[in-house]
């Protein structure tokens, strides 16, 4: 990815027309790539790069990123927060914290590569609660020692089931779990 592209998600927050919420703190746009059928990105005013920038003064932004976003997205889909997936990668591509918050069908047309799957379904994946944890115990984020965990086999994030392929996980996933 080019230096410039790493930098789309501050263009998108800055883009009246991606802008479905907006107030003085955070802004939330839809995902450009969804890995899901409902898929947002939540994103502070505060110009923080990553996880790794994270301190523990920003644990009340941290709460209110998710409660804004998960307050948005139940109000627009209709969906329940045990519906939805809410957390952070380790580590991104993109130059702008952004929390994700997305419905747990994993079925987005952008959901193609077992290592997009494993960005939301292994501990690559890291929960708020898991971020407020670690500020306030440690005062910094333990994050998995490499991107390995990316390139596993994909389990399904309702069993045991494994597999290489996405298209073999989807199936399993509309066959056995009645996901659409």
């Amino acid at each position: 990815m080019t230096n410039e592209a790493r930098n789309n998600l501050i263009l998108s927050m800055n883009d009246p027309s991606n802008i479905l919420y907006s107030d003085e703190f955070v802004v939330i746009v839809a995902d450009q790539f969804p890995k899901s059928v409902h898929h947002y990105l939540v994103m502070p005013k505060e110009d923080l790069f990553d996880v790794r920038s994270l301190k523990e003064r920003h644990i009340p932004k941290l709460i209110y990123m998710e409660l804004k976003g998960l307050e948005y997205v139940m109000r627009t889909t209709g969906l329940i927060a045990q519906d939805l997936l809410v957390g952070y990668h380790a580590f991104t591509s993109m130059n702008r914290l952004h929390l994700h918050v997305l419905s747990k069908d994993f079925c987005g047309p952008h959901m193609r590569q077992p290592h997009q799957w494993n960005s939301f379904n292994t501990e690559f994946f890291i929960p708020t609660h898991k971020i407020i944890s670690e500020l306030q115990s440690i005062g910094r984020i333990v994050l998995p020692p490499n991107k390995k965990i990316l390139q596993q086999p994909v389990q399904c994030n309702k069993c045991d089931f494994f597999t290489n392929e996405i298209k073999h996980l989807k199936f399993h996933l509309k066959m056995f779990h009645y996901v659409p």
